[in-house]
């Protein structure tokens, strides 16, 4: 199976707002999908910056520590008002060891992480979003419906840090990590929209589950959105 990187603009969008980060540290396979909202001006620079953002931090904490990665993107979240402040992203990242086929998961906001198996998706991750919190009065009408898909309960911003959700799963060799933005997952594969047709930005990255080392990603990408970096060794915590 190949590693692949999907990114597509949406008709809607003024810019592809997407971006992703790829890693491998010693035996763990790092990677992060920023999703940036156009509500913002620079949604597509947050998207960038915070992919690279996440990348140092998974790859700096001590034994990707849960509590460490925590307070690094904290301290990063309160550093964004100076250039970032009216822009908002969702955002989903893994860290798996290729010796245990453990793999941490995290996010914020309706980015998703899936396992593809025989052709099959499982989600790992609910999306936060207004349609899928609990006790919630169903929707009177389809704009409804339409304004609790979109309606974000978590997010990246400038003005307060949203806590991610966080899980650990085991996982076999022949898997998949899916790695996708609503526009793809909602969109796409849930709403059965032709990839051509898709109002949203829509993004996917494939990560095959594999003992080898990759060293190639397939990109189809209409924006330079995806960063893949190999690092020698355990990084330094940054100061």
């Amino acid at each position: 199976m190949q590693a692949s990187w999907f990114s597509r603009q949406g008709g809607e969008r003024t810019s592809n707002s997407d971006a992703a980060a790829v890693g491998q540290q010693d035996q763990c396979l790092l990677a992060v999908l920023v999703d940036g909202a156009e509500k913002g001006p620079r949604g597509a620079e947050l998207a960038r910056h915070w992919a690279d953002v996440v990348l140092q931090a998974l790859s700096g904490a001590p034994a990707r520590s849960p509590v460490a990665i925590h307070a690094d993107l904290k301290q990063e979240q309160a550093q964004l008002r100076h250039r970032f402040l009216r822009d908002i992203a969702s955002y989903c990242m893994v860290s798996l060891d290729l010796e245990t086929l453990a793999v941490q998961v995290w996010h914020c906001g309706d980015c998703r992480v899936g396992l593809l198996h025989r052709a099959e998706t499982r989600w790992l991750t609910t999306p936060h979003i207004l349609a899928r919190q609990p006790g919630l009065s169903p929707p009177n009408s389809g704009e409804e419906q339409d304004r609790h898909e979109q309606q974000l309960t978590r997010c990246l911003n400038a003005k307060r840090f949203s806590a991610l959700e966080y899980h650990v799963f085991s996982l076999q060799w022949g898997q998949a990590l899916l790695l996708s933005t609503d526009g793809y997952w909602q969109e796409h594969l849930d709403a059965g929209i032709s990839r051509h047709f898709l109002r949203d930005d829509a993004s996917l990255l494939t990560l095959p589950v594999m003992p080898e080392q990759f060293d190639h990603i397939d990109q189809t990408s209409d924006a330079d959105n995806l960063r893949h970096v190999q690092f020698s060794s355990a990084t330094t915590r940054r100061s």
